[in-house]
């Protein structure tokens, strides 16, 4: 292997890096700051709409708790209703796909009917970090954990009892 070709060793193989190593500290930084401001948004008792099961239990592993609902298993203006009931926020984190585009759309032409804010900055600046590496709101943590494991490879981002966020 040359000099000017980085590389991180992952669960026992090694890989070259695509970009210098203060991009991929850069980008964990960015993507951490985003998870705690949503972090902080669900807190607050607002709503994260997600397309599956998946993706729920994916923010969950980042840590980020409060009320997220899935929006796939009922009918959408149900589910619209529902969270216009209760008259928080909503951020729609749909995956990124030509589908989830339609979906998010879809919510939001709803939920704007019922005067619902939604928070689209927090789902845009997450989409403009990630959408060229993942498609999708299921496989953020196992991206993040990477990003983790390449900027940092000594800290170990598993122990429960150092929570990040607060």
């Amino acid at each position: 292997m040359s000099k000017n070709v980085k590389s991180y060793r992952i669960s026992g193989y090694e890989k070259k890096l695509k970009a210098p190593m203060f991009v991929y500290r850069k980008r964990l930084e960015l993507i951490e700051k985003l998870l705690e401001e949503l972090l902080c948004f669900s807190r607050e008792g607002n709503i994260i709409l997600v397309e599956g099961k998946r993706d729920k239990i994916s923010l969950g592993k980042l840590g980020i708790e409060g009320k997220i609902e899935v929006v796939t298993h009922h009918p959408l203006t149900d589910v619209c209703e529902k969270v216009a009931a209760t008259g928080k926020e909503v951020v729609i984190l749909t995956d990124w796909d030509r589908r989830g585009m339609m979906l998010e759309k879809k919510i939001a032409e709803h939920l704007e009917q019922y005067g619902i804010k939604i928070e689209r900055q927090l789902r845009k600046r997450i989409l403009y970090l990630v959408q060229k590496d993942i498609k999708d709101v299921e496989s953020l943590y196992t991206h993040i954990t990477k990003l983790r494991q390449i900027a940092d490879p000594e800290y170990d981002y598993n122990n429960t009892d150092d929570d990040v966020f607060i």
